[in-house]
C-alpha cells in the first residue's frame, strides 16, 4: 500500500510525484507484491498541485508536465494492478492520478473534480485523454470545462469510479479487493492489464495482437499448468509466479 502523505490535502509537489514513482518501482521489483493500493491521508486522496508552486516559466511548465505525466504513465505501464482508494477530496492532478490507476474505489464522502480551468489551466498530465476513456466525451468535457465537483454516487453513475463504500470501510474493502486480485496468477493479471491498455491506447487490432503474443507466454508458464491441474483435481491453485 502507498499513502500520499504530503500535507496539506495530499498536495502533489515534484518531490511527492517522484517519490510515488520510486515507491512503485520498488514494489515492482519485489516478486511477492501482487497488487498496490494507493490512498491519501485524513480527508483527501489528493488535491493535485499547489497553485502557490505554479510558475509561468516555460521550463517549469514542461518539467511539471513531464513529471506528472510520467508518474501516471508508470502506473498504467506497471505489471502491478493499482487500486485508487479515494478517501476524500480527489481534485485536479489528484483526480488525474486516480484516473491512471486501474480500479477506483471511493468513500461515500469523496469529492471529485477537475477545477484547473478556474485558475487558467487545464487537466494536463494526461487528464484530457484518460477521463473520456472512462466517462465518454460529453461527460468528460462537462467536467473538464466547467470545473464543477461531483460526489461519489454521481462519479459511480458516470463511470469515473467502480465502487462506492462507507467511509469507515474504504481501506478494508480496497485491501480485500487487492487480496482477491493477488490470489490469481500474477502473469495472467499482468497480461490482462497490458492487453486492455494496449487496445484502448492503440486500437482493437493492436490489442488482439498483444493478446496472441501474451496468450502464448502465459500458456506455457507454470501458473497455467498449475491452474489446469488444480481445476481438474478440484482444489484451489497454488500459483508460484
Amino acid at each position: 500500500m502507498i499513502k500520499i502523505a504530503s500535507e496539506p490535502l495530499g498536495v502533489l509537489r515534484f518531490g511527492v510525484k517522484r517519490a510515488l514513482q520510486a515507491s512503485l518501482r520498488q514494489l515492482e521489483e519485489d516478486p511477492s507484491v501482487r497488487c498496490v493500493v494507493l490512498t491519501g491521508v485524513e480527508n483527501a486522496f489528493s488535491v493535485g498541485s499547489d497553485i502557490r508552486d505554479f510558475s509561468q516559466q516555460v521550463g517549469w511548465l514542461l518539467e511539471n508536465e513531464y513529471v506528472e505525466a510520467g508518474l501516471n504513465a508508470a502506473i498504467e505501464a506497471s505489471r502491478l494492478p493499482v487500486i485508487a482508494a479515494c478517501n476524500g477530496y480527489t481534485l485536479g492532478g489528484g483526480a488525474v492520478l486516480a484516473l491512471a490507476c486501474d480500479i477506483r474505489m471511493a468513500a461515500e464522502s469523496a469529492i471529485f473534480g477537475f477545477p484547473e480551468v478556474k485558475v487558467g489551466a487545464f487537466a494536463s498530465g494526461s487528464g484530457t485523454q484518460r477521463l473520456p476513456r472512462l466517462v465518454g466525451r460529453g461527460r468528460a468535457l462537462d467536467l473538464l470545462m466547467t470545473g464543477r465537483t461531483i460526489g461519489a454516487e454521481e462519479a459511480l453513475r458516470a463511470g469515473l469510479v467502480e465502487y462506492v463504500v462507507p467511509d469507515d470501510q474504504l481501506l478494508e474493502r480496497a485491501l480485500a479487493l487487492a487480496s482477491q486480485i493477488a490470489a490469481n496468477s500474477a502473469p495472467a493479471v499482468a497480461a490482462t492489464k497490458r492487453c486492455v491498455n494496449t487496445g484502448l491506447r492503440e486500437g482493437f487490432e493492436a490489442g488482439l495482437a498483444q493478446e496472441r503474443k501474451l496468450r502464448v507466454e502465459t500458456g506455457v508458464g507454470v501458473d497455467a499448468k498449475e491452474g489446469r491441474e488444480a481445476f481438474l483435481e478440484k482444489r484451489p491453485p497454488k500459483f508460484t509466479q
